[in-house]
């Protein structure tokens, strides 16, 4: 390639269109572009105008044969190890010596064209299809207009690695030329459809569609990346007989498919002279289609909320106020209180389907960051002391977390949009947790008399401890949150179930209508005197400590196994996850009081006491 020839990136920036197409252009919706400029939505899908140019070319000019084979993919679903694939199926005869084998000296790209980059790019350049080999010839492609193709073989992959992959492959585009695009910004256009080619759904649905017409099952075949990856010899098998081409049985004993699938491997192209230093045709460099072709890659970059949110929430949303979140990109404000997105959709599940709360459930109910993890590992172990009567030997804490015993119900047993749980199997007293306000909780716990559980915390030691957990669990490469800027947020009352003060008064004020219902429990008053309070929660609950139990130090020992010191230290809770991706670790800092004096400013510690004052103050409620 000339040195002066613009990069594919360049062309995508120039936004140059001749001029029989810029009338076109001036009545297509438009949005900016993640690489280029801008992209254009023709025929319900979004193209750069480069691509834009070439495709109305295409549909012009291109006339399809019988037997050409038609390889398509959404980009960056594992377009260049299906190219790779299907080259050595069709051409296994031709190279059987697979040392010499063009994928050598070749990228997959160049051996099997694009059509919109490759062959087809203006009016006045437009190549003879014919002097190819109708035997072989393989073409790719990701408009959805090729659907009148005799022969096609369409990727589809999770749209979450998708859009990680585009991501990191458009900032590799973008290097040098201009800033890099944020995961935020590609996450919201790629829901929005708006990414090349996309949006991501109607373009798989639009060959799933004609797919599933029994005239195209012989025409259209469906692959998915992760079952490539998961069985790779079956779907090779499958792959190369449907293009015509099967492998035989002499061809299958003499190790022809284990070549095949060990010379299109991510780790030998990749690793190839051409790949590391080459470029394609349109100026891409080889290297940037190689990153790492793992299924799953999305877990280390997409929040948990990007992952799973239900229409029905995306329709809530839609209507809610919205502020910049802590963690997690935005906040939503649903019934006065403020929520991360996966956490709002487990709180709607939450509220619909739990509707069975029997009147011995026993409830832990909390402001994040007020002693929840302790709560959780007291309740549990005082629950289950005559089922554990060896508290050091064998007991369920030694090996589990204590998220994982007392389950949340709007993070853990009713996150999934697609599954509700069936509680009904846990043995009574079932005991679950929550951080909802007392105006959200599920209609079944309010009209039930199940034993709620409600701690809180000092707002100055909450907010401080809730600082450093949420920068604890950002993700590597973005910024911590400022101490200020979190500050006026929680002030506010904008922070994760917030605002606090309004969650506490609510709690405070069914206490004292409801006594026998809810027990209201200070943190500070729990670390001052813990075998007080745990025998004050005991008889609460409905299973006091005996006499001999006292005297035989249970008590003790359930403070002790339950301590900061020693689950602290205990393996699960030094190296252990959660199943949302939390590290067990991150719950456990200092568990001290008045640490908030480390670090707020004396006009900071005035202002929370100010509103604590103002807020609970009035209501007979002091900390």
């Amino acid at each position: 390639m000339a040195e002066d020839q613009p990069s594919l990136l360049q062309k995508f920036v120039q936004d140059e269109l001749p001029q029989e197409l810029r009338d076109l252009v001036s009545n297509l919706p438009m949005e900016n572009g993640w690489a280029e400029k801008h992209l254009y939505q023709y025929q319900g899908f979004w193209y750069n105008p480069f691509i834009l140019q070439a495709l109305v070319t295409l549909q012009k000019h291109f006339h399809a044969n019988d037997n050409d084979i038609f390889l398509v993919s959404i980009p960056k679903s594992g377009t260049t190890w299906l190219k790779a694939l299907a080259f050595s199926i069709v051409n296994r005869s031709k190279y059987p010596n697979f040392q010499n084998h063009p994928l050598i000296n070749n990228n997959p790209h160049a051996l099997v064209p694009f059509l919109e980059f490759d062959l087809n790019s203006s009016n006045e350049f437009l190549p003879n299809f014919n002097s190819l080999s109708r035997s072989s010839s393989l073409f790719s492609s990701s408009p959805r207009i090729i659907l009148i193709f005799p022969m096609s073989r369409y990727r589809i992959q999770d749209p979450k690695d998708i859009l990680i992959s585009r991501w990191h492959f458009t900032n590799k585009l973008r290097k040098g030329i201009t800033d890099n695009f944020s995961l935020e910004d590609a996450f919201e256009m790629f829901c929005k459809g708006v990414s090349p080619g996309g949006p991501f759904w109607d373009h798989m649905l639009g060959y799933w569609n004609e797919g599933m017409k029994s005239s195209n099952n012989k025409k259209i075949m469906f692959l998915k990346y992760e079952e490539i990856k998961m069985n790779p010899l079956l779907v090779l098998k499958e792959l190369a007989e449907f293009l015509g081409f099967p492998f035989s049985r002499e061809e299958e004993a003499v190790g022809v498919m284990d070549d095949i699938l060990k010379l299109c491997s991510f780790d030998n192209l990749s690793n190839l002279e051409v790949n590391t230093n080459g470029k394609t045709s349109f100026g891409v460099e080889n290297n940037i289609f190689f990153r790492r072709g793992q299924v799953g890659d999305w877990k280390n970059y997409l929040t948990t909320e990007m992952s799973e949110v239900s229409q029905e929430c995306k329709d809530l949303i839609a209507t809610l106020p919205i502020e910049k979140g802590w963690l997690a990109n935005h906040l939503h404000q649903y019934q006065g209180f403020w929520y991360f997105t996966r956490q709002l959709q487990g709180v709607l599940s939450c509220q619909k389907h739990f509707n069975n709360s029997l009147n011995s459930d026993i409830l832990i109910v909390t402001t994040p960051k007020s002693g929840t993890t302790w709560l959780k590992a007291l309740t549990f172990a005082l629950l289950n002391r005559h089922k554990y009567p060896k508290m050091f030997e064998n007991h369920p804490l030694l090996t589990k977390n204590p998220h994982f015993l007392v389950p949340f119900l709007e993070l853990d047993l009713y996150n999934d949009k697609d599954l509700v749980p069936d509680l009904n199997s846990i043995p009574s007293p079932r005991l679950f947790s929550t951080h909802l306000p007392y105006v959200s909780l599920p209609k079944s716990v309010i009209d039930s008399n199940c034993k709620i559980l409600y701690l809180c915390r000092n707002p100055k030691d909450t907010f401080i401890s809730l600082w450093h957990f949420t920068n604890k669990l950002k993700l590597d490469g973005t910024s911590t949150n400022s101490l200020e800027d979190s500050f006026k947020k929680f002030c506010n009352g904008v922070s994760i179930c917030g605002p606090f003060w309004e969650h506490v008064l609510g709690y405070w004020k069914e206490s004292l209508d409801q006594p026998k219902k809810i027990m209201l429990m200070r943190y500070e008053e729990m670390k001052k005197n813990p075998s007080f309070v745990l025998k004050e929660l005991a008889r609460f609950v409905g299973c006091p400590f005996s006499k001999e139990e006292e005297d035989e130090g249970v008590i003790d020992d359930i403070l002790k196994l339950c301590s900061f010191k020693i689950l602290s230290n205990l393996e699960v809770n030094k190296k252990g996850k959660l199943s949302s991706g939390e590290e067990h670790r991150a719950f456990f800092r200092l568990g001290e009081v008045g640490d908030s004096n480390n670090y707020l400013t004396a006009e900071m510690i005035e202002q929370l006491d100010i509103i604590t004052e103002k807020k609970l103050g009035h209501y007979g409620f002091r900390f």
